[in-house]
């Protein structure tokens, strides 16, 4: 499938074309093609991930405060009931700005930003991602840290932020309250 469905529609770039082998319930072959980019994002399991030919890691930003964090649109978490989370992590990350969900989950796999999140998420909008972060050294899953495509919504991010991304995801909000202070 198309992920970027509304960016395709427009003309505008940043959408992929999906796919994704389980087997057993668990991704073990993904690719992502990026027409707009003419980039292939893939990996298979035990396999390592690769851009292009050129094997690709995840940041090693370890700080949210100096974080590039993506999403797809404040409308989003209005939605879920999460504004609240949006704001926390708008005064947490370095940088905050919406993309949409393919061509953010790109930019996290191949370590030009840190997270991308989407309160509102599918399964055949995620198929190939939790191979292909579990290879680039990252993580894919909730916001609860259960790793998986079937929750609903989705994280995407180094494992070094994982922790400090995962307590401003917190519903009781108790998290990060301003830029460095973690």
């Amino acid at each position: 499938p198309i992920d970027g469905t509304k960016s395709f529609m427009r003309g505008v770039s940043l959408y992929a074309i999906l796919i994704g082998l389980e087997v057993e319930g668990e991704v073990r072959v993904g690719a992502a093609y990026y027409p707009g980019t003419d980039e292939l994002l893939c990996a298979a399991e035990g396999m390592g991930a690769w851009c292009n030919g050129r094997r690709v890691h995840v940041s090693n930003t370890a700080r949210l405060d100096q974080a590039w964090v993506t999403y797809t649109t404040y409308h989003n978490f209005v939605k879920k009931g999460a504004a609240t989370i949006w704001e926390r992590l708008a005064r947490a990350a370095y940088v905050f700005r919406g993309w949409s969900d393919a061509y953010g989950l790109l930019l996290v796999a191949t370590g030009r930003t840190e997270a991308h999140l989407e309160p509102l998420m599918e399964v055949w909008d995620c198929g190939p991602f939790p191979v292909i972060f579990k290879e680039a050294g990252g993580y894919f899953g909730d916001w609860h840290g259960n790793r998986g495509h079937r929750h609903g919504e989705a994280l995407a991010c180094n494992a070094a932020l994982l922790s400090s991304l995962l307590e401003v995801l917190d519903a009781r909000g108790e998290g990060v309250a301003n830029k460095g202070g973690q």
